[in-house]
């Protein structure tokens, strides 16, 4: 008879706790759809593994990508994370995926990082700014026959594969109407808009898609200058402050970048009659934690461990001379604090 995974075994491949584990294993309710999937995933590969029916390939002998990340601090310890989740899975097919991150100041670095990722990596994603340099170092490594996958903000179309992520136009469009809806009797509310740079194409299409569907459904809803927080929390609290003392008529703030531990530490100083509506982005350990505590409304989200292995799946097209799209959008998610996920 086959041996059955241990829980042990399954608590490894998915990074998931005992007690999630065992809701699932036993039908209990109240388990994210996805979390199910992906015990019900790791159980099914474990079965089998457990009964000789293939043999789990090295990663020398699979494939080795890699993904570059040009972000905050919030941002790169989530996708560290999600990948520390997927590990179990692909490496059950033979592929390691190595997460080498920076910081969004100084773009000189991530083009170190990619050459130096791309010497020894059969593809490579790259979550950054969308600038001349940038762009220029990803056209020659794919001229030189390298695979190149744009993942979250977008790079020119011409300089890369392809794309995975979410529809960012769209989720810009999806908090204007979640705001416009909240302030539309409003006879002189305001929103304002913090980004963390617009070099990044996701910051700059979600701006652009939210002042559009502000300015299309909710005319009366008046949108404020843009903002830079730089993804930094600091810059963030400065760049808040200074916007709620220039205009009191502040109702809603969108933050379509990272740093909302400033940005709430700013609001919370910030004593207003009525708390203004704060839609950011990206569930983590900082964000979960804030809507928790009800310093954060809503945030629009993805799901990091899908959007690895999208990006790991279609690389391996890709490498293999299959068919690939180039474009895979991801589902945008809408959390509250109700609605919080599992796991990420």
């Amino acid at each position: 008879m086959n041996r059955k995974p241990t829980m042990k075994e399954l608590v490894d491949a998915t990074q998931l706790s005992r007690a999630t584990i065992d809701r699932v294993l036993n039908n209990r309710p109240g388990v994210n759809p996805k979390t199910i999937e992906m015990v019900q995933r790791a159980y099914s590969s474990l079965l089998v593994e457990a009964a000789g029916l293939i043999q789990t390939p090295t990663v020398q002998s699979g494939s080795k990508f890699s993904v570059v990340v040009q972000a905050g601090d919030e941002y790169n310890a989530s996708l560290k994370a999600a990948a520390k989740r997927i590990e179990a899975h692909i490496g059950l097919k033979g592929i390691a995926l190595d997460i080498c991150c920076c910081s969004d100041v100084n773009d000189d670095e991530v083009i170190r990082l990619l050459n130096i990722q791309a010497e020894h990596a059969d593809g490579v994603a790259i979550v950054a700014k969308n600038t001349p340099a940038i762009n220029a170092a990803v056209h020659k490594l794919k001229l030189r026959g390298k695979h190149i996958i744009a993942l979250v903000s977008d790079l020119d179309p011409d300089v890369r594969d392809a794309y995975v992520g979410i529809n960012n136009r769209a989720a810009g469009q999806a908090a204007g109407f979640i705001l416009g809806r909240h302030l539309q009797y409003c006879t002189d509310a305001s929103v304002a808009v913090i980004v963390g740079t617009l070099s990044y194409s996701c910051h700059d299409d979600r701006e652009m898609g939210f002042r559009a569907q502000i300015r299309k459904t909710f005319p009366a809803v008046s949108v404020s200058e843009v903002i830079s927080g730089n993804d930094n929390t600091q810059q963030t609290y400065d760049a808040a402050i200074q916007l709620l003392n220039t205009d009191k008529n502040i109702r809603a703030i969108y933050n379509v970048a990272g740093g909302n531990a400033g940005l709430a530490a700013a609001l919370d100083e910030f004593k207003t009659e009525v708390r203004p509506i704060l839609v950011t982005h990206e569930v983590n350990d900082v964000t979960e934690k804030l809507i928790l505590d009800e310093k954060i409304d809503y945030i629009i989200s993805q799901d990091m461990s899908q959007l690895l292995t999208e990006t790991v799946e279609k690389l391996l097209k890709i490498k293999e001379g299959s068919h690939y799209g180039t474009h895979t959008f991801l589902p945008i998610e809408i959390i509250t604090r109700f609605t919080l996920p599992t796991v990420m």
